[in-house]
């Protein structure tokens, strides 16, 4: 019973003093209603709530130095609004219970960050080659290095690099690269990315060679040097007139320089500088220009006769190089070069003729080739002998004198009829003489030379020519046409007329001759020496009117008899003009100066048989006939 009454006396004391405790003022705590506890940003706004408190809320107090000093704020809500807080701010509220003391509420920071600042890294720059070893430094930046960077592709894509401190070494950058840091002012914040700092890299300066020196002649001259092989660009070109002793620049930058017309030699080269490396220079290229080649004179030329040659040619005067001589044994229809660069060509003991010229090159100029040297090698000339003297006929006449036994050519002939007091030059070259028809006697004799030794002479071969024989075959007669006639023939020999028609005897002096026609006859009289003269003499038949017999009637059947048209003596009026007509008019046959040839055919083909009528004019002797001819070839 006791046990139970002390037993509650306790429950009541625990009781009042939890009641005692629970009437104190209680501050609570503050949380977020709306917002966040951080910014990285002075733009920021947010609610803060007090929970768990107990009594009235007096006021809120906020402080900017870490709770050092606190400023009043006269909110008494349990809620307290924040906007654009530009640097870390504490908040707490001040909460009592009456009677009981007031009490503070936990406080609860908004911590505001300033924001990330990149900063500036200095170094990087221009380098020729190489960077060399070095190192990168991040200053005014706020925030921490997170990380850093480079690309080697202006930025298109990044390579991480593991280091966050404010300082990047580097060893040796042989390539050009940009480098950037990427800095965060706590995690609150963004990261921001340096501005880039970039490593140029030149290539170092490669001149390169210039191509394309070449030799070229002053007549007339083009080309075009090239640059190959270079690293860098090229700055200019210059040349020299003087060997490299001064310079003129060239304006042009391009890889190439074409020149042309060069009066002079002239050394170029060209100026190449890569980026920031130091410019090089090439090695010169020449354009060496020539003068025109000059062949100069070649002398030397000799002839030997008789013996062996032996000497030497040279060449003089001469603008250039000579490349070669030449020789040539068939009077330069072809040439053999000979190997030989020497202003002197030497020949011993040469047994036959040769041609030489010299062949001369100026550098870049056309070749040109000198005159001809010739070195005569020749037996000594021997004239020979002309086959012996002759008599011969006078005017009919032929005969050939023939050289034997010459050394050499013939030359020329000459003859002389005058016994050699003076000699008439004779074109002809070949060792015999064709000679006819002369009419006195002649001396001939040839001219014969070896080569380019002496000229020889034969001895003069006489043609004698015998005394002409007089004939006169009389002169000229004329006679009616059936009448006869003697001929006057003169002379000593043997007489003989031609033609033998209308002639009674051939073989006298006055034979009696009765031509049917206009006759010329010859008279040839053979002499005591075999020789044969002439004379003509022209008998001349006079018909004064035609009275021959004209066919009315022929037989074209080809059976050799009667098949052409016969009109007699139509041969001796050469006026005549024959016309035949068939029976409508037309003319089917016509020919002037008749010959008994008419076969009764028009344009080639056989006329029908039938009677065809005639018109015959003798134009001599103004004579017409008319009449009728038939015509029966079948």
């Amino acid at each position: 019973m006791k046990t139970s009454f002390i037993r509650s006396i306790l429950v009541f004391l625990f009781l009042f003093s939890i009641q005692l405790l629970n009437a104190q003022s209680i501050g609570g705590t503050i949380n977020i209603f709306k917002g966040q506890s951080s910014y990285c940003s002075a733009t920021n706004d947010g609610v803060l709530e007090l929970v768990g408190k107990d009594g009235n809320i007096l006021y809120w107090q906020s402080s900017t130095n870490g709770g050092a000093v606190w400023n009043n704020i006269a909110i008494t809500t349990t809620n307290i609004a924040y906007f654009n807080l530009a640097q870390t701010t504490c908040y707490r509220a001040v909460v009592q219970k009456t009677p009981f003391p007031a009490d503070t509420s936990t406080q609860f920071c908004i911590t505001v960050y300033q924001p990330s600042v990149s900063g500036v890294i200095s170094g990087g720059g221009l380098f020729c080659g190489n960077s060399g070893a070095g190192s990168l430094t991040l200053t005014g930046n706020t925030g921490n290095p997170v990380y850093w960077e480079n690309s080697i592709n202006g930025g298109l894509t990044w390579n991480k690099i593991v280091n966050t401190s404010t300082n990047l070494n580097y060893t040796n950058i042989t390539q050009s690269v940009i480098y950037r840091v990427a800095v965060q002012n706590t995690p609150t914040c963004n990261i921001e990315n340096s501005t880039p700092v970039s490593f140029s890299i030149d290539s170092v300066t490669v001149a390169g060679t210039v191509t394309g020196a070449t030799n070229v002649c002053i007549t007339a001259n083009s080309g075009k040097l090239n640059l190959v092989g270079s690293v860098g660009e090229v700055q200019g070109w210059e040349s020299s007139i003087n060997s490299g002793n001064t310079w003129q620049a060239i304006a042009s930058t391009n890889k190439f320089l074409s020149y042309s017309n060069l009066t002079q030699t002239i050394w170029y080269r060209a100026i190449v500088k890569s980026g920031s490396c130091l410019t090089d220079t090439t090695a010169v290229a020449i354009i060496k220009v020539s003068l025109p080649t000059v062949v100069g004179t070649l002398s030397g030329g000799a002839t030997y006769c008789g013996v062996p040659a032996t000497g030497a040619l040279t060449l003089n005067g001469f603008k250039g190089d000579i490349i070669s001589w030449s020789s040539s044994i068939d009077n330069g229809v072809s040439w053999l070069k000979i190997t030989n660069t020497d202003s002197t060509e030497s020949y011993t003991n040469m047994l036959s003729t040769k041609w030489y010229r010299a062949v001369v090159k100026n550098g870049a100029c056309s070749i040109d080739t000198s005159t001809i040297q010739k070195v005569y090698v020749s037996p000594q000339t021997v004239a020979g002998s002309i086959n012996g003297n002759k008599t011969i006929c006078y005017g009919l006449n032929e005969d050939t004198s023939k050289v034997v036994g010459n050394i050499g050519s013939v030359l020329a002939w000459s003859s002389s009829t005058n016994n050699g007091a003076t000699w008439t030059p004779v074109l002809n070259k070949t060792t015999w003489l064709y000679t006819k028809n002369l009419t006195q006697t002649t001396l001939f004799k040839a001219i014969v030379q070896s080569g380019n030794c002496n000229i020889d002479t034969t001895l003069a071969r006489t043609i004698t020519v015998l005394p002409m024989n007089a004939v006169d075959a009389g002169i000229a007669k004329f006679i009616n046409f059936g009448e006869s006639l003697q001929l006057n023939g003169s002379g000593l020999g043997t007489p003989l007329w031609t033609p033998p028609t209308g002639l009674n005897n051939t073989a006298v002096l006055n034979p009696i001759a009765t031509p049917q026609s206009t006759t010329t006859y010859t008279l040839f009289i053979t002499d005591l020496n075999n020789c044969i003269n002439s004379d003509t003499v022209t008998v001349t038949v006079i018909k004064s009117f035609f009275n021959g017999k004209i066919t009315n009637l022929f037989t074209p059947n080809n059976d050799g008899v009667n098949d052409t048209w016969y009109i007699e003596n139509i041969e001796n009026f050469p006026g005549n003009e024959v016309t035949v007509y068939n029976i409508d008019g037309r003319v089917v046959f016509t020919k002037k100066e008749y010959t008994n040839d008419w076969r009764g055919t028009y344009n080639g083909k056989e006329l029908p048989d039938g009677t065809y009528f005639y018109v015959i004019r003798f134009n001599n002797t103004n004579q017409t006939f008319k009449g009728t001819v038939d015509i029966l070839g079948k």
